[in-house]
């Protein structure tokens, strides 16, 4: 059988160039052998397209957790400091010092601290919806979803960078809009929005990686730990030796593992036995100094946990395998330094 061949437009989008060539209907080439053509290049587009969904899928859901891990550990970090803008306001007044320079400087520094951290938190929630809608787009074609929430993420972040003095321009065609192209085979082309819709997020993640790598950047969202730990052990000890506070709870936690408790001549026993109340106080020290590590410890996680991602986006655009485990390690870790940068008051709860 003699028939020409002819290209058949698959695509309304200019921008997207592709071509399949199909038979001329010609007197001699019947429907059938039409619409047998049409099913086979059907099942070849399926079997890249299914595999895209899934692994489109499987980014999503990974993606989002990973960004709902960072925003809570970050969320965290800001809270905590809360606790310190409280000591040294306690330490200042205590001292009759309210109003000193050095601790008004650092009451500044503490609150530009906490708002760059809230920023960085709704990026990081931005992120997290930006994933959730490419779960969307996985499951069914929802390329406005997507479109809001890439928007989104590029607003907190063009926000954040400015934050921390380090200004980007995100480029135009990550808002442009998931490209939607013509409806030939639905799989296909939602396999295509979808590596689109990635790789706007992996652009993303390209522009904010090296700003949180910079040094300058981080000690804009982490406090200097011996700062933080004297001023708040200072808090608690005056307010201990002035007959305020106890140091019960802090025995009762020491004793914890032996079944062990304190009784209501503790706190006068400690008072009696210098060697002991300074065993108790390197004690609290261990402990502010655990927390205020785990806040440098989340910044640093946060970060390996958005350098995970990038190699994930690749693969799915190179219809490779996705390998989760150092995204997965990540994240576990994160979850350990949550428990960490919880309130004392709120653990076991």
């Amino acid at each position: 059988m003699n028939f020409a061949f002819r290209a058949l437009p698959i695509a309304q989008d200019a921008s997207v160039q592709r071509e399949i060539e199909l038979p001329d209907a010609g007197p001699q080439f019947s429907r059938r052998s039409l619409l047998l053509v049409a099913m086979l290049v059907g099942v070849v587009l399926s079997g890249c397209t299914g595999q895209t969904l899934t692994s489109g899928a499987s980014l999503a859901k990974a993606g989002q957790g990973a960004a709902t891990q960072m925003d809570q550990n970050i969320t965290l970090s800001g809270s905590s400091l809360t606790n310190l803008r409280q000591a040294v306001a306690f330490n200042a007044g205590f001292n009759n010092q309210v109003g000193n320079s050095d601790s008004a400087a650092f009451l500044v520094n503490i609150a530009t601290i906490q708002a760059n951290l809230g920023q960085y938190s709704k990026l990081l929630e931005s992120l997290s919806a930006s994933y959730s809608a490419l779960g969307d787009l996985a499951s069914y074609d929802a390329a406005g979803s997507f479109d809001t929430a890439i928007g989104n993420l590029t607003t907190d972040t063009t926000k954040f960078a400015s934050a921390v003095g380090s200004p980007i321009t995100v480029p135009s065609d990550v808002t442009s809009g998931v490209k939607q192209v013509g409806a030939f085979v639905i799989g296909y082309f939602q396999a295509e929005e979808i590596k689109d819709a990635s790789a706007k997020i992996e652009t993303v993640l390209e522009q904010i990686i090296p700003i949180l790598d910079n040094p300058a950047t981080r000690t804009k969202l982490i406090p200097v730990q011996t700062q933080v730990t004297g001023q708040i052990n200072q808090a608690a000890v005056t307010l201990f030796d002035e007959g305020i506070y106890s140091y019960d709870p802090l025995l009762d936690s020491l004793g914890a593992p032996l079944g062990m408790k304190s009784t209501a001549a503790s706190d006068a026993a400690v008072v009696k036995n210098q060697r002991v109340e300074a065993g108790l106080r390197n004690v609290m020290n261990e402990s502010t100094d655990a927390q205020t590590a785990a806040i440098a410890a989340s910044y640093d996680k946060s970060l390996a946990a958005l350098k995970a991602l990038l190699p994930l986006h690749e693969s799915l655009q190179k219809d490779a395998p996705l390998n989760f485990g150092t995204l997965t390690a990540i994240v576990s870790q994160l979850q350990s330094l949550a428990i960490a940068l919880e309130p004392a008051s709120t653990k076991g709860k």
